[in-house]
């Protein structure tokens, strides 16, 4: 009788660890992709002057790539980026102007991945 509880009490015990297990894998393969996807943006990041872009890309249309594993990878990812101009400003004295440009662009994934970029233009 006893044998019989114990080997009960191990069987739920072990299912127990493999269920963690299990768990701590999901955790980390969503943790990795979310990983690889925020990478991504980074990759197309564009620091060059407010374009009034709102337009889905592939990466592939960043990088000229010839690994065909890579090329493949790439093509398959897509990211929404969107400008937009904030606030715009202008400061007057006697003797000049300033003009303050605020603009806010937005790279995104379909999944909810997000990543805003702020940047301000100054003209005398």
């Amino acid at each position: 009788m006893e044998v019989i509880i114990a080997i009960t009490l191990l069987s739920v015990v072990m299912l127990s660890l493999i269920q963690i297990k299990s768990n701590n894998i999901f955790m980390l393969e969503k943790s990795t992709q979310e990983k690889k996807n925020k990478e991504y943006l980074l990759l197309a990041l564009d620091t060059k002057e407010n374009k009034n872009r709102n337009e889905n890309i592939n990466m592939d249309k960043f990088f000229n790539i010839q690994d065909d594993d890579l090329r493949k990878e790439f093509k398959e990812v897509k990211i929404n980026i969107k400008d937009e101009i904030l606030d715009t400003q202008e400061y007057k004295n006697d003797d000049f102007s300033l003009k303050v440009s605020e603009y806010k662009t937005s790279y995104s994934f379909e999944n909810g991945i997000k990543k805003d970029i702020y940047r301000f233009k100054l003209e005398l």
